[in-house]
């Protein structure tokens, strides 16, 4: 177990890019069910380490969406439970990007005392596992500090690297129009852009390259949308069934809580995705408004106006729970 003197340092990212580069090899992983901001940065951390000579392996418990697959060195990425035996070695580094907590990750993390564990993060509710933490949550993402410990390296970056942190910083952003959105951001998009990176090609591999039988699973999500404390609250669910039903799997519904904030109104939303043995609830709110705290009452967490958590309930009664749950934090907020 990683001791609680070893969680409490506050390394700069110059100790960090200075830590890493000692190590022979990288071990890159990433939270379950990764997002743009995961991918991209993995992809672009993956690419700053084969650029000076590290042997890099990177990987995590779920594959890598359809939409990322343009990225580089998404072709290596493996899916497993467990960390590898052999990662586990004094020559190793082991970093943990965009994610808050252990529970997210590949399981063996937490036994590990030979390996350095770096964990980057910008999630306000990261537990500082690591053995060196790095987390700013005044950043729009897990990629945009991956600039600044490229920069702090005083490394080249490639076009291939710009490709990744783009792509974390225009997803998690929500194409740089989320309230996380900084100056910073923009300036960071600034300089990548006139490295060459183009955003349209960007954009149509990202928004522009749904299924239609994706399509057909939101347009079913939004025909059960229902609202909650006059208007605040717009809630919707998808049943395990409606995947096999229509021929989509779960990261076809990435995008569809965000669109039922769009309606007129709505100040949080919320999306059930029924699974195997549990419920995957997705919250979302508008500035002023946090549903972390929501997410926190069943274990969950994330960013004040972007958080999940898990529910081990049939999915009728998760809505119910849920919906009960809405009902009354909207009424204060």
């Amino acid at each position: 177990m990683i001791s609680d003197s070893a969680m409490s340092n506050s390394p700069s990212l110059k100790d960090i890019a200075e830590a890493i580069t000692k190590k022979d090899t990288w071990a890159i992983f990433v939270h379950e069910r990764p997002d743009g901001d995961a991918i991209g940065s993995g992809s672009a951390f993956y690419c700053w380490g084969t650029e000076i000579g590290k042997k890099c392996f990177w990987g995590g418990t779920h594959p890598v969406p359809r939409v990322y697959e343009f990225l580089p060195h998404v072709d290596v990425y493996q899916v497993l439970e467990n960390i590898p035996y052999d990662l586990k070695s004094p020559d190793s580094a082991i970093i943990v990007l965009d994610t808050s907590n252990l529970e997210r990750c590949v399981a063996g993390l937490d036994d590990n005392n030979l390996t350095l564990i770096v964990n980057i993060d910008h999630h306000m509710d990261n537990q500082m596992f690591g053995h060196l933490n790095y987390v700013d949550p005044t950043s729009s993402a897990t990629a945009e500090i991956i600039w600044d410990l490229f920069k702090e390296s005083w490394q080249p970056i490639s076009r291939d690297a710009l490709l990744g942190i783009y792509t974390g910083i225009v997803t998690d952003t929500g194409h740089f129009t989320y309230s996380n959105t900084t100056p910073k951001t923009h300036t960071i998009a600034h300089d990548v852009l006139s490295a060459g990176i183009n955003p349209e090609n960007i954009f149509r591999h990202i928004y522009a390259n749904r299924r239609l039988s994706g399509l057909r699973l939101w347009g079913l999500a939004f025909m059960r949308a229902f609202s909650l404390s006059d208007g605040k609250a717009v809630v919707s669910w998808i049943k395990l069934e409606d995947f096999e039903k229509l021929n989509a799997d779960p990261y076809d519904a990435e995008g569809i809580v965000n669109q039922l904030l769009y309606v007129k109104g709505a100040t949080i939303s919320a999306l059930l995705t029924e699974g195997e043995d549990e419920v995957r609830i997705s919250f979302r709110s508008v500035t002023g408004i946090s549903v972390r705290e929501l997410a926190q009452k069943w274990d969950g967490g994330g960013h004040p106006q972007a958080a999940a958590c898990k529910l081990s309930l049939p999915l009728e009664r998760a809505l119910d729970l849920v919906s009960q749950e809405l009902e009354e934090y909207s009424k204060n907020v």
